[in-house]
């Protein structure tokens, strides 16, 4: 018999997209799935509309909890998940509905840890891609699939973009960090560097759908800039023990882009988190040289860097009309 898909989904208070989202999953061309509805504590119309689906449907289950955010939730639905794989899937995004069929077609009998999609951007009218570039040919290493994408930039941390072995992940104690904002960034690397067989593919299933209420487009990122820091000092403890030095050039390259990404969006370069930002934390041997010129600039004055980027990223806008 065909492997169990176990698609994961946290709701918190997105009653106007949710149906959306459900519909997609259940539409499913693969009929082997269960679906897992973790409601963290909703106060809108979100628990009346996860126990309909799970009056009408067999194979859809709730969970009511209190509040725990996305990580909690995520991480709930995981321990109850019955299915060999498992699907992450954001209740305000969607997925096509040959999702499922196409990866049981990739896994084959490979047992493979991680098999890896892409996604569709959607904003107002406006669609993008968000492609990997290495495309396997059979299965790979965790680690060479990192090395392979960071090179060309286009390794995608959300953990919704990945199809996971459940067994790989409770084996290694692979759950996501409680309590923080950008918790796939802390998820996705680990996760990687622990998988030993990943299938790199050219399947676009996931539409991740940018709303202007999102976490990550509020006006006060401090939260979110500050919890990215923290991830950043957590992660370079994992990458120091790395082995492979291009690939830790490369995780290290990565890192240090997103602790300037942190620094930026959340405008630390503010006295009262000097604390905060420490300077020799980028003093590592990084891959690009665009990002050697950021840091070397970003030593000189770290202010001078902040004003630099937002002169540019204004001048962008006016530009592209971004």
């Amino acid at each position: 018999m065909k492997p169990m898909i176990s698609i994961i989904v946290p709701i918190y208070n997105v009653e106007k997209y949710l149906e959306i989202c459900l519909q997609s999953i259940l539409k499913q061309t693969y009929r082997n799935i269960e679906v897992i509805l973790v409601d963290d504590g909703s106060s809108d119309r979100c628990p009346y509309i996860c126990d309909f689906y799970s009056d009408k449907y067999e194979n859809v289950k709730v969970i009511h909890k209190k509040n725990g955010g996305l990580s909690d939730a995520r991480n709930v639905g995981l321990e109850i998940a019955k299915g060999e794989y498992i699907l992450f899937v954001d209740s305000d995004d969607y997925i096509d509905i040959n999702t499922c069929e196409l990866f049981i077609k990739e896994i084959g009998y490979n047992e493979p840890d991680i098999v890896v999609g892409n996604a569709r951007v959607i904003k107002d009218k406006n669609i993008k891609e968000m492609r990997h570039k290495y495309i396997t040919t059979g299965i790979v290493t965790g680690e060479k699939y990192l090395k392979e994408e960071l090179k060309t930039k286009t390794m995608y941390m959300s953990a919704c973009l990945n199809l996971y072995r459940k067994s790989f992940l409770m084996d290694n104690n692979l759950k996501f960090r409680v309590g923080i904002l950008h918790e796939d960034e802390e998820f996705t690397p680990r996760v990687f560097l622990k998988a030993q067989k990943v299938i790199g593919t050219g399947i676009i299933f996931y539409n991740y759908v940018i709303r202007n209420g999102s976490i990550t487009r509020q006006k006060d990122l401090t939260k979110n800039a500050i919890d990215i820091i923290s991830i950043c000092y957590e992660l370079e403890k994992i990458y120091n023990n790395i082995e492979d030095k291009e690939l830790k050039i490369l995780l290290y390259d990565n890192l240090v882009n997103k602790f300037l990404y942190a620094f930026q969006i959340g405008k630390l370069y503010k006295t009262e988190f000097n604390k905060l930002i420490n300077k020799d934390f980028l003093d590592k041997d990084v891959y690009f040289e665009k990002t050697k010129f950021k840091v070397n600039l970003f030593c000189f004055n770290s202010k001078l860097y902040y004003f630099i980027n937002y002169l540019e990223k204004k001048l962008r806008s006016l530009i592209y009309n971004e």
